[in-house]
């Protein structure tokens, strides 16, 4: 499953990479707000999530590892983990273009593969997952540019 976009975001590219290389502060930005995160180390979290399932949710943890980090403008990680038996493994990454001093061009990429039972469903959930991607990083814009005005205030 394949998963992109991009988004223009006014505020620094200073403050926007404060956000995103620290998944704690970045699932704060989160619409859903149902990560919790633990640091095991300066590049490794485990993170557990609740995924919607048919009857009811169920949590699924990932141990995610930030794989390079070029401040201020690139960022890359992997994910690793299993839901309902079966594997789960993706890599991302995150460019951070400076537009302008107050403005920053996001592009991200992520590539997953579920295994087990989930395998056969990558083509029927990867619209869903784009939405929620796409949903994430609106909140995550609109964060960024609340506190980029309060910082002007």
């Amino acid at each position: 499953m394949h998963l992109s976009g991009e988004t223009d975001i006014e505020a620094s590219r200073q403050r926007v990479w404060d956000t995103v290389s620290n998944p704690n502060r970045a699932a704060a930005s989160s619409s859903s707000g149902q990560a919790q995160i633990e640091k095991v180390d300066d590049r490794h979290y485990r993170v557990t999530v609740t995924a919607p399932a048919a009857m009811m949710p169920m949590n699924v943890v990932l141990d995610l590892q930030l794989t390079d980090l070029a401040a201020p403008s690139r960022l890359a990680a992997t994910i690793e983990g299993a839901i309902m038996g079966g594997p789960i493994n993706g890599s991302g990454s995150i460019d951070l273009t400076e537009l302008g001093p107050k403005s920053t061009r996001a592009t991200w990429v992520a590539d997953a593969t579920l295994g087990g039972m989930l395998g056969g469903f990558d083509a029927m959930i990867q619209g869903p997952m784009q939405q929620a991607a796409n949903q994430g990083f609106a909140s995550l814009k609109a964060r960024l540019e609340a506190e980029e005005a309060e910082a002007e205030a």
